[in-house]
């Protein structure tokens, strides 16, 4: 058995093992046996930090979530737009694992209060990106033309094709070498054109 922890620190280390598993093996793999084993404790002892495996789920989705919140910083709507892709490539750069909850659909299906924080995430997420776009375009710094829902899609689905291909690899190259060549893109799809 491990070494007795306080409250906190074992939920961490709890959630830690968890994400673990679902990388190695995916969600269905996360069964309270293995994840028991995996921390040396009992299966009881899980139930002193946690009310059930949904609770565990949705506690280590939380985690996920939380920590890759991104909130605008840059003096302009692009410099907001660039900022976003390059922390999140770097976000998930140190933290690869969160490629495990934040792209696969399996745990959406499973644990419907997984998936609604995500749309709620990814609706937000997308409403800002439309949000610095009306901004440019209010400044005349981008084009008129520039369809925010669209731009949305091309800003997230490149971002989401990005971590994909990247975790299909193995993670085995920098994620973050991939932010010049998607910003001159996106910045092209913004540009105004004289």
């Amino acid at each position: 058995m491990a070494a007795r922890m306080k409250g906190d620190a074992r939920r961490s280390q709890i959630l830690d093992a968890a994400l673990s598993i679902v990388h190695a093996k995916g969600i269905r793999s996360l069964t309270l046996r293995e994840l028991a084993d995996s921390v040396g404790i009992s299966e009881a002892a899980l139930f002193r930090h946690f009310k059930s495996k949904e609770d565990i789920v949705d506690s280590m989705a939380s985690a996920v979530f939380d920590s890759n919140q991104f909130f605008p910083r840059g003096e302009g709507p692009w410099e907001a737009l660039e900022n976003m892709l390059v922390w999140q490539l770097e976000n998930f750069q140190r933290n690869p694992l969160h490629t495990s909850i934040l792209f696969h659909e399996d745990i959406f299906r499973e644990f419907p209060s997984v998936k609604e924080r995500f749309d709620l995430r990814r609706s937000s997420r997308s409403s800002l990106i439309r949000q610095l776009v009306r901004e440019g375009q209010g400044a005349g710094t981008f084009s008129a033309e520039a369809d925010g829902d669209a731009f949305s899609l091309l800003f997230l689905g490149g971002l989401r094709q990005a971590v994909l291909e990247w975790r299909h690899s193995g993670f085995s190259y920098d994620l973050r070498d991939k932010a010049p060549a998607m910003l001159h893109l996106l910045r092209k799809c913004l540009e105004v054109r004289h």
